[in-house]
């Protein structure tokens, strides 16, 4: 409970446009890190000064110039800037910007300049008895960490508060189902998540509702051999409308899509299938993850599955998911992690520039992202 109460106070101290209007009305000095091409770096600080951030120090890869009112600094002279800077500021919503930042400069406040913040601050604070629940109910530290920093980093846009795992995307230490164990993956995507869960030796069943995502996925179901369905998991079977976004994993069911497809629930695909069991039950179906909790009462209650929902397309599934598995079964345990997003996974997001960067800084490949936040029950 104390702990819970400490990131209340660190929520409200922190959020986002209370911290960015007093540096502006302090007139704080700060800089700005930013790989992107010179000229533009340039323009997006001049920018910035014309709104009042008072940038005194523009960070980059690149040679730096004079013709400008403030300094420009090259990366590899980070050790040299005195004093450091107290803030840095980025605008890269992939927060490779912000990653450079926090690695060259650790002591330094990192904040990432995107949408205002005070929809997630209010959702926080008009909904702390649901929160602390779930705070209370999560079984080790790390998850504990997960969800400070979830909210906290979601709130302050301050890079470095967010807790990442090194695992496996969903398989966690003491929520990896035994070797020949049956998994429901719902929300196929390219088959990509399906493909490691058979390599380890799982026996995978696939849903995947987007026609395009499907004919990909179901190349690599045939070459490492899981199941993949063309077919959306739900809560009642219905047929309803698709979109498919330009982030084939963003896609989702949508009321204005133009693609129709086919909605299944959980529990009548394992009746009409005859599966004797089903150990491990993985969701990531872009904020439908409640819906399929509710086609799928009867196989939970029956084999009680791990669970894996992710957890971050809606603010309120942190506890909206939770509640609802403990409604089917009270005897349920859970944990939490943050994930990164791999480069293949995230492949559409580089061009070769950004690669080539990504390498000569010595950054993993891989993507920090403030989503990417999942619910484990066992």
């Amino acid at each position: 409970m104390k702990n819970f109460v400490k990131l209340i106070e660190q929520v409200h101290a922190q959020r986002y446009m209370k911290v960015l209007n007093a540096v502006v009305a302090k007139k704080i000095p700060v800089a700005f890190m930013s790989i992107d091409l010179l000229d533009k770096a340039v323009d997006t600080v001049k920018n910035f000064r014309a709104q009042g951030l008072n940038v005194t120090q523009l960070i980059t890869t690149f040679e730096p110039r004079n013709e400008v009112d403030f300094d420009v600094v090259n990366l590899r002279d980070a050790e040299k800037i005195y004093p450091q800077p107290e803030y840095i500021f980025t605008n890269d919503p992939y927060e490779i910007d912000a990653r450079i930042a926090l690695k060259n400069f650790p002591d330094a406040k990192i904040i990432i300049m995107r949408d205002d913040t005070d929809a997630v601050y209010e959702t926080f604070m008009s909904h702390l008895d649901e929160l602390r629940e779930v705070y209370e109910s999560l079984i080790d530290d790390m998850s504990r960490k997960t969800f400070r920093g979830y909210w906290l980093g979601n709130i302050s846009n301050r890079f470095g508060e967010i807790v990442y795992t090194n695992a496996e995307h969903y398989l966690i230490d003491g929520f990896i189902p035994a070797e020949g164990a049956v998994v429901i993956d719902g929300g196929l995507g390219d088959g990509g998540t399906a493909k490691i869960f058979a390599q380890t030796g799982y026996q995978v069943y696939g849903f995947e509702p987007s026609r395009q995502n499907f004919e990909v996925a179901r190349k690599v179901a045939a070459e490492n051999n899981f199941v993949a369905e063309n077919l959306g998991l739900g809560a009642y079977k219905h047929e309803t409308t698709f979109t498919q976004e330009p982030n084939p994993g963003a896609s989702k069911i949508d009321p204005h899509g133009t693609e129709t497809v086919k909605i299944t629930t959980l529990d009548a695909y394992v009746r009409e299938k005859n599966l004797r069991r089903v150990d491990f039950i993985k969701l990531d179906v872009e904020g439908a993850e409640l819906d399929v909790l509710r086609g799928a009462v009867t196989t939970i209650a029956r084999f009680k599955p791990i669970l894996a929902l992710s957890a971050y397309h809606k603010w309120d599934d942190f506890w909206t998911l939770m509640n609802f598995v403990k409604s089917i079964r009270s005897d349920y345990e859970f944990a939490m992690r943050q994930f990164v997003m791999s480069r293949e996974d995230g492949a559409y997001l580089f061009d070769a520039n950004t690669e080539k960067n990504l390498d000569l800084l010595g950054l993993r490949p891989a993507i920090t992202n403030s989503g990417e936040c999942v619910l484990f029950a066992r």
